[in-house]
């Protein structure tokens, strides 16, 4: 009798015993979980350091030059001629873009697509540092053209530019905008 109530104060204690191990299992499950989420945006962005050319007075069949001395670029174009830096100042590899709209004022004048202008056209070409020489610089036309492709976040390049003017009609002040536009590579 006694070996049969000690067989059961042991049944009984290991039932106690294995009900609580459970329930300590069962409490140690996990019952949620969490995922950290880490993401950079990419965004487009630039700065140019030269926001103005003032040419003045400039004759027909002329030729001006967008560069540290206003004088025509030595070759291959190097950093010292170079009137502007560009900077990507977004967070990915980008293309640096340029165009121009036709000029105001009097008659205006059209924008070239080569280097030949004709009455009341002018042409304009843009290089950066690194270029061979001026023939290799980039035509800048009315709608955007690669100006420097991959430029690293954070990457810089010096740039310039000449504008050659053909024949006039009218001696009335003219204006025009070049703009540059950063797009993703």
């Amino acid at each position: 009798m006694r070996i049969r109530r000690l067989i059961s104060i042991i049944a009984l204690v290991l039932t106690i015993v294995s009900g609580q191990l459970i329930e300590v299992i069962q409490t140690f499950a996990a019952t949620s979980a969490t995922v950290t989420i880490t993401a950079t945006p990419e965004y487009l962005a630039m700065t140019n350091d030269s926001g103005n050319w003032t040419i003045g007075a400039i004759a027909e069949a002329a030729t001006k030059y967008f560069t540290a001395d206003s004088l025509i670029m030595a070759e291959p174009l190097v950093d010292g001629d170079m009137k502007g830096t560009l900077t990507n100042t977004g967070s990915v590899t980008s293309d640096f873009e340029i165009k121009v709209a036709a000029f105001t004022g009097g008659v205006g004048w059209a924008i070239s697509t080569d280097a030949t202008p004709a009455e009341n056209e002018v042409s304009i070409r843009a290089g950066v540092t690194g270029m061979a020489n001026r023939a290799a610089m980039v035509q800048v036309i009315t709608t955007y053209t690669d100006l420097k492709t991959s430029i690293s976040a954070s990457g810089t390049i010096m740039w310039g530019a000449e504008l050659l003017t053909g024949t006039f009609t009218d001696g009335v002040a003219k204006s025009g905008t070049l703009t540059l536009l950063v797009s993703k590579s």
